[in-house]
């Protein structure tokens, strides 16, 4: 499973920002502004993650993810989608790997989906 996604886009940084804090909303994350125009992403709870663990269905096994937006010396914008520093094992050990898994992924659809729609996703690179 890759550690990070970057979305290519031909449109200005702040027009990829409000997209890809669309695309975390829709799928049941609080978004956050973070340091330099990163965006920080959290769903669930963590408390109950950690009492229930793999038990916890996708919307509220606790989840977080970052996203760094950065240009291209070509002008284009990139989004770059990266895991939460949480342990996903220690949250429910194997089914919580999974669902982090499937968390990230479903956040990368998300993503890929609302810029494409946007006609600005020029390339969708998992790394």
């Amino acid at each position: 499973m890759p550690e990070s996604h970057d979305f290519f886009a031909s449109t200005s940084p702040d027009q990829v920002r409000a997209t890809v804090r669309e695309a975390l909303a829709s799928e049941g994350y609080t978004v956050e502004d973070g340091e330099q125009g990163s965006l920080r992403a959290s769903r669930g709870k963590l408390g109950l993650t950690l009492l229930i663990g793999g038990l916890a269905n996708d919307r509220t096994f606790h989840t977080t993810l970052a996203v760094q937006i950065m240009v291209t010396q070509d002008g284009q914008t990139v989004a770059r989608l990266l895991r939460g520093s949480g342990k996903s094992a220690l949250k429910g050990g194997a089914i919580g790997v999974s669902r982090g898994n499937r968390a990230f992924e479903q956040a990368a659809n998300a993503i890929h989906g609302r810029l494409a729609a946007t006609g600005a996703l020029t390339a969708s690179i998992p790394s």
